[in-house]
Order: C-alpha cells, then structure tokens, then sequence
C-alpha cells in the first residue's frame, strides 16, 4: 500500500464535525475549527484574540446568557471538571449580523472541557458547541466543498502537544482511518474503553475488529470511502468482543463515519466520532417496555393489546381471514383481596398469568387489560378454535390450588369469546362484545365460557342496554332527564281536596323523542346507574318545588320514587340532609316510594333509611304491594304512611271476585295499621267508584290522570 502523508492533530482538529473552540485562561478564543465557523458566521481571522462573550449577544435573547457562560467557564478553570450548560429561552447562536437575528443557527448546548498541562492545571478550554437536534454538528456536506490541506494550513495557534491533549480529553470516541483498508491510525482513550485495550494502531479494521464481520460495519466504511459522503448513526446496536476469548457485548452508538481528503479532493482516510450512548438506550427501552407491559404479570397491558387488536382489525385477508378475541375475567377475585389483602390477590393474579402463558405456549397474544381482567386474540382461529381455547384455558385456571395462610381459594375464570374478520368493525366494538360475552358467563354462574354468535339474542339484548347506560349518562349531562307528574287523587270525603302527584323521569332523546322509562330503566337497575337517577330525579323535584309560588306550595305534596340499590347506598341519607340544609327543603311535602320486593330483599337496610328519613319529616310508601310476598308482618318493622296495591289486582276487579277480595283485605289491615291506601292502574270512573266502596283512600292511573311534564302543571292547583 502506498504510502501516506502523516496525518497531525490540527488537521484532526480543523476536520472534526463538531464545531469547537480553544480558549485560553482568559477566555479567549486562541482556536476555531470550521463546524465552529459556520456556527457563529465568522471568519477565523476574526474569532482568534477575542473573547468568548464578544462572539455572543449581550442580552440572553441572543444565545447564551453571559452569566451562565461565565460561570461555566470558571467552574472548569476552578474546578477541572467537564461543565455542560444550555442556552436562554429561545436564544440561537451569534449570526455574525448583530442586526440579523435569525441570520445565526440554534445552539441548544454547550460543553466546555479542561485542557490540563502535566501538573494537572487548566491552561485551555475547549469550548463544543453540541446539538441536540437542527444540523449545528453536521459534518461538511459536498456543497461546501471537501475539507482541505490548505484550510487547515493556518488553522490553529497552538503547538501539536496542546492538540494531541485536547484530542485525548475529547468527551465523545474518536479514531482515524488511513486508505481504503481502514488502518487504525489515532485513537483516542474513550474509543479504547469503547472496543476494550488492545492493539489496533497500525491494523486495518478487519484484522483490529474481527468481530464486526457480518454487523454490516465494514460495508459502511468502504461506502463513505467511496463516495465522500458522511455517515450518520443513531443508538445503532454494534456487537465488540473486548477480550479475547470473551463472549460478545452489545452497545449502541451514536456516531459519524466522515470522509479526510487531501489537496486534490481525494479521500485518504475517514475521520470516526461518536458516543456511547447504550445507558441511554437502556433507560429508553425499559421505560418503553414499561410503557406497554403490566409490572405485575410480565403481560402485555391494556394500550398494548388495544393496539395490536387495531392492527387485527386493520389487517387485510378478507372474508377468509377469521381471529377470535377471549375476554376472561377472573372469578371471585375481590373475595381473596377482602379476606386476605392486596398481597394475595396480587399474587393469585400472577399465578392465573401464568397458567395461562404456559397453556398458550406460542400461542395469542395475551394481555392484562387491569385489574381481574384479562384477554386474548388468537389470529386466524374460528369460534370453534376460539372455543376450544377458552375450555382449555378455564380448565387450566381451575386447576390452580391457591393457598393462602391457612385459606385455601379455588381458581376459576369466566371467558367471552368473540370472533371477528371481513366484516366492517373497531376494535372497542369488538371488546365490548367480548366483555359483555364474559359478563353472561359469569351471570349464568361463573367458571363458564359464554361464545357469541350471529343469532346470540341474549348478548345482543345485554349490548342494547349497555349501549342504554351511555346515553343515561349523557343525558344527565346534557338535562335531557325530564320530570313528569301524575295526579293522586282522593276517593274518600275525609281526606280533603289535597293535589298529591307522583314524579315520573323520561329520557328526552337527542332526536326530539320522549323515550318511557321502561325502556332505559331496566338497564339502569343492571349496571347500578340507578342510584345516579334517584339522586338526579329528587334535587330536581326539590327545585321545582321550591320555585313554585307560596300558594302553590302549600297545596303541593310530591311523590318520588327510589330504588333498591339507592336504599343500599351507604351516602344517600346524607345526601338529603344536606339538600335540606342547603335549600331549606319542608320535607312533609315530600313522599318516597318504594317497591316491597326491595323494601324486603333486605328489610334491615330499608328499615333504617326509612328511619332516618322519617325523623326529618319525610313519609313514605310502600309501592306495588301485592306483587312481592304481600306479608304484613314485616310492616311492623317498617313504618310506612301508604300502601300503593298493586294494579294487578286493581285491573279486573269490576270482574274478578278474588281481586276485589285481596283490594278488600289489603285495605282493611293498612287502615287497621293507621296506613292510606292507594290504588294503581285506575282506568275508569266505574273502577274508582268501586275502590270509593272498598274504603280505598286514593286513585292513581289513566283513568284519574294521564302523567304530563311538570312544568305544564306549575299554573295548576
């Protein structure tokens, strides 16, 4: 091989990338390279013999501040210490053009680095300018021409010891290439910690680094060789052996291969810098793998299964192209957690996982949506794969013995399989119907699997009111629950002319439609929304009633109706105590309805938010009696005011003989008991004259008055 001219320290310097400055104790700048030229748009000759602050604007718009650069610098001369610091509030580097600010490119960071004599003392500073995005490091491209002998000839002003020292201390690795085989010629100490010490001065690439064959690395060398043209890598994974006989370390590196020609523009060798930056990447890839797995199980979490879920979908393959998606939930699960803590549950979590892993293999993809949740896609599997899976799965979690302390748990899951493909869906649509498949299993009795099909009429009613509990939701937001009234009237003389009325809710849908509420009520009571309602239907009763006049008042007395899971709900009794205090509510004005079957499903509870309500001065009613066990004994313990008989047994009783009795009987024992009467689904005045017989004290139904908004009743006594 030919020889070659030898290669100096400021020739490294005038070639290197990254633009840099060599300033004395003094702070001036008794260096420059050309990257640093074209950062601040000065000629050499004008930066050598000035300080570091004229190259900067005086005010922190301009760049760097000048206090923060002049800190800097003096901790380095102080201390000894690499100091790295950043610019002002949208600052850019010095233009040149005082008068043109946008003329100067972005400095994002600077680092000023020691330049030690051999007694240890700080003699210069070498002052990089490091960008962290925009092109202020970018080695030389073509357009500006290749970097020759006769720019670098009166480039420095320094002796080559001070160059070779500053070369030595550089923060990042650094190595020269000679000729077209790559023979190492400089390396600094940071790229000998990089590959590990040994000898490689004097050895082309392929013999120093054996190891680097098929990483693709020699390829790029004898590219950039080539053409001129600089290479640029980020956090690029490259495999060293540092000893010998040791086996292979993966790092990643940041680094530029740059293309050293001579005074005719030909190549004679490649200039080589970078970092390692595999701590940075590795911080990187576990704050990625957190960001998409559950700490828990090891599983994909919810965001990464809803995204390869979306690719599924997404995925083209036509109709042929079928994948089931299981969605399991494990049975029971609150039960370890109240009985044993948060740490057994956890770990019956973990042991579930991997149950499941294990039976899957290879199989699926399986993720931790939260909490007992989980879920499944198996690409290209039909119902019946999808079946299969899901009895392999719930057998497999069935199996598991979890022992707890002295407590001793069955595993169970229960699992909804869906299948999809072809057909014009999203994935949330495909999940809700996986999730609403798992709620049946376990409705049906837990440790079951529930497959959805086309014709699946039972999923699809579950869907319907699902979808129900979303648009209650958002009405009640938007106000779109409107009240309604229906008139009580009296039958008996002794009673006197009172306006009793029930409240009645209606859903008033986006399209203009008064929707009924056995219509959206059954769902309500489902997945427990009505408690919300209950809350929503009584402030805005309270409000219209004390928006009424003071006559109106006075004759006013509404009826509310209040469900089974609101009488469980530990906050309600406060929650009207509070809006009584809040607004001054008369509470004998106002009258709750209840159903016998929730008054007695749990007589306990209901009895004492009966109670409680009571002594505030609220009545109360026990609402479709008749309907439930129609026993009396239980009203002893629960004080009510009326008994609402049931309009099953108010229908017929022109003609059933038996209805009329039980109407007969009811009425005599609330009456013995001090209880009003009233009765429901009166239709016509021959029914009302008839109960009016009976000694029934009140009529409510069609027949007496048809519900209508209660505002149209404001005006009305």
């Amino acid at each position: 091989m030919a020889s070659s001219p030898r290669i100096d320290h400021e020739r490294l310097f005038a070639c290197s990338p990254n633009p840099v400055a060599v300033l004395n104790s003094d702070c001036t700048v008794v260096a420059a390279n050309h990257a640093y030229e074209a950062v601040v748009g000065l000629p050499r000759k004008e930066l050598v013999g000035r300080t570091i602050f004229d190259l900067y604007a005086a005010t922190s718009e301009h760049g760097l501040d000048p206090n923060t650069l002049n800190a800097s610098l003096q901790r380095v001369l102080d201390h000894g210490d690499t100091d790295a610091i950043g610019p002002a509030a949208g600052g850019v580097a010095p233009s040149g053009d005082p008068h043109k600010r946008d003329g100067g490119r972005r400095l994002p960071t600077c680092v000023n680095t020691p330049v030690c004599d051999d007694w240890g003392r700080v003699t210069h500073i070498l002052h990089c300018a490091v960008t962290m995005h925009g092109d202020v490091s970018r080695p030389a491209s073509p357009a500006e021409g290749p970097v020759s002998r006769t720019h670098t000839r009166h480039a420095l002003q320094v002796d080559g010891q001070r160059m070779r020292e500053m070369f030595e201390q550089a923060p990042g690795f650094m190595t020269v290439l000679r000729g077209p085989d790559h023979v190492f010629e400089l390396a600094n100490n940071a790229y000998y910690q990089l590959v590990g010490h040994r000898e490689i001065i004097g050895k082309p690439v392929r013999e120093a680094l054996p190891e680097l064959a098929g990483q693709g690395f020699y390829e790029l060398l004898d590219q950039v060789y080539a053409t001129g043209e600089p290479f640029i890598g980020r956090a690029m994974p490259i495999q060293f052996q540092p000893r010998p006989g040791a086996p292979l370390e993966t790092k990643h590196i940041d680094f530029i291969y740059q293309a050293m020609v001579d005074d005719d523009g030909a190549v004679t060798g490649l200039f080589v810098q970078g970092h390692d930056v595999s701590e940075a990447h590795a911080l990187a890839q576990q704050v990625s793998y957190q960001a998409t797995h559950d700490t828990l199980t090891g599983l994909g979490n919810r965001r990464k299964f809803e995204q390869e879920l979306d690719e599924a979908v997404q995925r083209p393959g036509g109709q042929e192209m079928v994948h089931a998606l299981l969605y399991l939930d494990v049975d029971q699960f609150k039960v370890v957690n109240d009985t044993c803590g948060h740490a057994a549950g956890d770990e019956l979590l973990r042991r579930v996982a991997q149950a499941m892993r294990e039976e899957l293999g290879n199989h699926g993809t399986l993720a931790r949506l939260g909490g007992d949740e989980f879920a499944l896609l198996l690409d290209g599997c039909s119902l019946e794969c999808g079946r299969q899976w899901a009895e392999a799965l719930r057998q497999c979690v069935a199996d598991i013995d979890f022992v707890w302390g002295s407590r001793r748990f069955g595993g169970s899951i229960s699992v909804g399989v869906v299948t999809f493909g072809g057909e014009r869906v999203n994935a949330e649509e495909i999940l809700s119907t996986a999730d609403s498949a798992c709620f049946l299993a376990k409705e049906k009795g837990r440790n079951r699997v529930h497959v959805h099909s086309a014709d699946d009429d039972e999923l699809t009613s579950r869907l319907r009111e699902m979808d129900w509990v979303s648009r209650l939701r958002q009405a009640m937001d938007e106000q779109r629950l409107v009240l309604y009234v229906q008139d009580i009237a009296p039958l008996q003389h002794d009673i006197g002319p009172l306006n009793r009325q029930e409240v009645l809710v209606r859903l008033l849908d986006t399209d203009g439609v008064i929707v009924p509420p056995m219509a959206f009520i059954p769902a309500a009571e489902r997945y427990s929304v009505m408690p919300t309602i209950d809350r929503y239907v009584v402030r805005a009763a309270f409000r219209h009633y004390m928006a009424l006049d003071a006559d109106q008042r006075k004759a006013r007395y509404y009826s509310i109706n209040l469900s089974g899971t609101t009488l469980n709900d530990d906050t309600f009794v406060s929650f009207i105590e509070q809006e009584v205090a809040d607004h001054g509510i008369p509470a004998r004005r106002f009258c709750f309805e209840i159903t016998e079957t929730a008054a007695i499903a749990n007589l306990t509870r209901t009895a004492s938010v009966v109670h409680a309500l009571r002594q505030l001065g609220f009545s109360f009613a026990l609402d479709d009696f008749g309907s439930g066990m129609s026993s009396f004994s239980y009203l002893k313990h629960l004080p009510v005011d009326f008994i609402k008989i049931d309009g099953e047994f108010v229908r017929n009783i022109l003609d059933d003989d038996v209805d009329r009795a039980v109407v007969r009987s009811i009425t005599d024992v609330a009456h013995t008991m001090g209880i009003r009467t009233v009765a429901e689904f009166v239709d016509n005045d021959a029914v009302a004259a008839l109960l009016w017989e009976l000694g029934v004290d009140f009529a409510q139904g069609f027949g007496v008055h048809k519900p209508e908004p209660i505002e149209r009743r404001r005006g009305r006594s």
